[in-house]
């Protein structure tokens, strides 16, 4: 049962390769790809798609160690992909660290079971990476 659609719309800005993302709540972020093909301007969807797989379970690892009562005081969520030579390029192998500072004494237990679950449970990014989705395309021409 599908409860909501996700939605963005990719733009080409007219200029070598890079695109404009809007979301469906209204944000905006922008791809490119290095010289030749591109300018460098910004990340590439590569990055962003590990820098999304980082923010999700970040932000779901967040709302669990509150939940928890775990004195977080900092976390970065370092991602790491391992990419194949030939294309499409494809992700074979991601690792994500989960790098913490507390402000106090913590559970070491509750805190790896709240990452655990900020993974496994609560993230779409991770589920739809793990478990596999099924995508399609198709063409509509406008005038």
């Amino acid at each position: 049962m599908v409860a909501s659609m996700g939605k963005a719309i990719a733009r080409w800005s007219g200029s070598k390769v890079k695109f404009d993302i809007e979301s469906g709540s209204g944000h905006k972020a922008s791809i490119d790809e290095p010289p030749v093909f591109g300018d460098d301007e910004a990340m590439r969807p590569t990055e962003m798609l590990l820098g999304a797989l980082g923010g999700c379970t970040g932000v779901n690892a967040v709302l669990l160690l509150k939940k928890f009562k775990q004195p977080l005081k900092s976390l970065e969520v370092h991602v790491e992909g391992e990419q194949e030579k030939e294309w499409p390029r494809r992700f074979t192998k991601i690792d994500i660290t989960f790098v913490t500072s507390w402000a106090g004494d913590f559970d070491k237990k509750m805190v790896d079971e709240a990452i655990d679950m900020a993974c496994n449970r609560y993230c779409p990014i991770h589920a739809t990476l793990s478990q596999g989705t099924q995508i399609g395309h198709k063409r509509r021409d406008v005038h």
